[in-house]
């Protein structure tokens, strides 16, 4: 079994994509955009995986301090025994959806609430 990671990290296009994101003022700070860009990737149903190379940006703890995101990705992804690993790579497709959006139809994030 592999072990689950302790903390969420940013692959180094990711980091790019962020300050990007961060930049525009719509969420309070980095790690709220994060978790936009992770839901969204779930949302549009990107299939699990796993992101390479990653630097850690948050400790999971913080990233999710209540747990709610684990619980939620693990009633969702029940075959996934490592949750961080899967809310990593969810932020990090996510921040890659997202910013794609943003470049090519100029959208807002309430226009990818729908």
């Amino acid at each position: 079994m592999e072990r689950d990671r302790e903390s969420v990290g940013l692959t180094s296009a990711s980091q790019a994509l962020i300050s990007d994101l961060d930049a525009l003022g719509w969420f309070s700070d980095a790690q709220d955009a994060a978790r936009f860009c992770m839901a969204y990737a779930m949302r549009s149903g990107v299939a699990p995986g796993t992101s390479a190379g990653t630097d850690t940006r948050w400790a999971a703890g913080n990233f999710d301090k209540t747990g709610e995101i684990r619980a939620l990705i693990m009633a969702l992804y029940p075959t996934s025994e490592t949750p961080v690993r899967l809310m990593e790579y969810f932020v990090n497709e996510g921040l890659r959806l997202v910013a794609d959006r943003v470049r090519s139809d100029g959208v807002g994030p309430s226009d990818l609430l729908v």
